[in-house]
C-alpha cells in the first residue's frame, strides 16, 4: 500500500541543506555577472548567462549533436538577437557540444572577430553560470534571478604573465595545474570561474565535504564521462 505521508521528490529536494559558503559563493557570482568585466559590458555578461540558460533548447544544437560532425549541419541558433552571431555560436557550442570543440572551430571564431580575451571571459561566464544553474536544478530549487546590470565600461585587461603552451589561448605562466592556468589571459575571468568552482570541489583547504576526496573524484570522473568532458 502506498504511504501517502511520504514526501514527494520535489519536497525532498527543496529541503536539502546547502552550506552557507556555497550559497554565498553563488550569490557573489550572480552579482559579478552584473558588473562590467574585462572585455564584456555588464549588459553583455548578463545576456551571455541568459543565452547559456536557453541554449539547451536550441533546435540547431540538437541537430548538430545528432550528426557525425557538427559542421555537417548548418543553420542559425535559436537566440534572443542581443549578442553578435560569433558570441552565440561560442555560447551554444560550449554549452551543448564542448566535447567536440576543435582548434579549427576556435580559429574560425577569431577570424569572425572574437578577441581571444573576449573568448576567455565568455568561457568563464558560461561555465560559472552552468555551475550555479545546475546546482539549483539538482536540489530542486528555482533558477536564480539575475540582478540588474551595473553601469561602467570593461577594463580591457590582459595579463602579460602568460605563455604559449599549445592551448587555444595563452595560459598563465605559473600555476599548479593547467586547469588553474587556463583562463590566465584575463585574470578577472579566471577569478570569476574559480571562485565559483572552488566551493564545489577540493581546491581550497577550507572546503569540507561529507564525503571523502576519493569519493569526490569518483563522482567528478563519472559526471565528466557522462558529459564527455575529457579532463
Amino acid at each position: 500500500m502506498t504511504d501517502i505521508s511520504a514526501p514527494k521528490p520535489t519536497e525532498v529536494s527543496t529541503a536539502l541543506a546547502v552550506r552557507d559558503d556555497v550559497s554565498a559563493a553563488h550569490a557573489a557570482t550572480l552579482r559579478r555577472f552584473a558588473e562590467p568585466g574585462g572585455w564584456w559590458s555588464a549588459a553583455d555578461r548578463l545576456a551571455i548567462v541568459r543565452e547559456a540558460r536557453s541554449a539547451p533548447a536550441c533546435r540547431l544544437c540538437a541537430q548538430q549533436a545528432a550528426a557525425l560532425s557538427p559542421g555537417a549541419v548548418q543553420g542559425e541558433h535559436d537566440n534572443s538577437g542581443v549578442l553578435p552571431p560569433v558570441a552565440i555560436e561560442a555560447i551554444h557550442r560550449i554549452r551543448n557540444d564542448s566535447g567536440r570543440l576543435t582548434r579549427r572551430w576556435f580559429d574560425d571564431l577569431i577570424d569572425m572577430g572574437l578577441q581571444p580575451q573576449s573568448y576567455a571571459e565568455l568561457v568563464s561566464i558560461v561555465a560559472s553560470a552552468v555551475i550555479v544553474d545546475t546546482f539549483a536544478q539538482g536540489i530542486g530549487a528555482d533558477m536564480p534571478d539575475l540582478p540588474d546590470a551595473e553601469p561602467g565600461m570593461p577594463s580591457f585587461e590582459t595579463s602579460p604573465d602568460v605563455v604559449d603552451a599549445g592551448a587555444y589561448l595563452p595560459i598563465a605562466a605559473t600555476g599548479r595545474a593547467n586547469i588553474l592556468r587556463s583562463l590566465g589571459l584575463v585574470p578577472s575571468a579566471s577569478r570569476l570561474f574559480f571562485e565559483t568552482f572552488s566551493r564545489s570541489y577540493y581546491i581550497q583547504p577550507d572546503v569540507r565535504f561529507a564525503i571523502g576526496r576519493r569519493q569526490v573524484e569518483l563522482v567528478a570522473s563519472r559526471v565528466s564521462a557522462v558529459n564527455q568532458c575529457f579532463y
